[in-house]
Formats: structure tokens, C-alpha cells, sequence
């Protein structure tokens, strides 16, 4: 992995998920990968989704540990959220169609310079302004890594 790497939400839920033990490992290796050589990129949006989803519409686990989980991503949380992220998105949505709350991630991953979109709810292989959509739970996904 050398380019950087924007993680969606779902992954981030899906790393404390005990329902899907593939998808639980997966995305924690993914995590700790891309912590381990730096490439992981989140925004605010996607720690106060995974936060509001652990804690209140899927009651994963109990709400301190859902804080410490969101503290221990705060770092990689340095995609641009503001007036400018805003602008972004408008034009994602307009281009791609995408609702609105993935075309203010999108806007938010492409302002941070990031080759990758990894999520599991966007189309696999699309491309957005240069940037790939793919979804770490297909067999193509380790080449889409070894590209970005």
C-alpha cells in the first residue's frame, strides 16, 4: 500500500462486527494495515457515523469502549470537512449521482488526495476524479490496493 487510503464507515463497523466473522476480519486487518504503513485516511464524518451506529442504531458495544474505538481513529480523521468538502460534494453528486452523505465522503476522500475509496456499499471499479471505488470484500481487491 503506498497511496493513501480512505476507509468508509462500514468498515469501521464491520472491524467490532461479530455477526460476519469474514467481514470482521477483513476490515480489522485492513485497519491495521493501513495504520501500520500510514496510508489510512477517515474523515469526522465517518468516526461520528461509526460512533452513532456502535453506540445507538446497532448497540455493538458499550459506549465508552465505542469512545475509546473513535479515539483510537481520531489521528487518521484528517480528511477536510468544511465549506470547501461542501462545494466538493455538490459536484460528486451532480457527476456521479451518489446520495448526498457518500458524495460529502467522496468529496471529502478526493480533498485529501486519496487513490482509494475503500467501502462496501459503492460500486466496485468506479472511478471518481481519479480516485477508484473498491470493495475490500471481492477477490479483486488486493490488486486495486497494490495500484492505488
Amino acid at each position: 500500500m503506498t497511496g493513501r487510503l480512505f476507509v468508509d464507515t462500514n468498515i469501521l463497523i464491520y472491524a467490532l462486527d461479530p455477526v460476519d466473522p469474514r467481514k470482521r476480519s477483513v476490515s480489522a486487518d485492513l485497519l491495521r494495515q493501513t495504520i501500520s504503513s500510514h496510508t489510512l485516511i477517515l474523515s469526522p464524518q465517518s468516526l461520528n457515523e461509526c460512533y452513532r451506529v456502535l453506540t445507538q442504531r446497532r448497540r455493538l458495544i458499550p459506549v465508552e469502549e465505542a469512545r475509546g474505538y473513535v479515539r483510537l481513529l481520531a489521528p487518521w480523521a484528517v480528511a477536510p470537512l468544511d465549506a470547501g468538502t461542501t462545494e466538493r460534494a455538490w459536484a460528486v453528486q451532480n457527476t456521479v449521482g451518489s446520495n448526498w452523505w457518500d458524495s460529502l465522503m467522496l468529496a471529502s476522500a478526493l480533498r485529501a488526495d486519496c487513490r482509494l475509496f475503500v467501502s462496501e456499499d459503492m460500486a466496485d471499479g468506479t472511478t471518481i476524479d481519479g480516485m477508484r471505488v473498491a470493495n475490500p470484500f471481492t477477490p479483486n481487491f488486493e490488486r486495486a490496493v497494490t495500484r492505488s
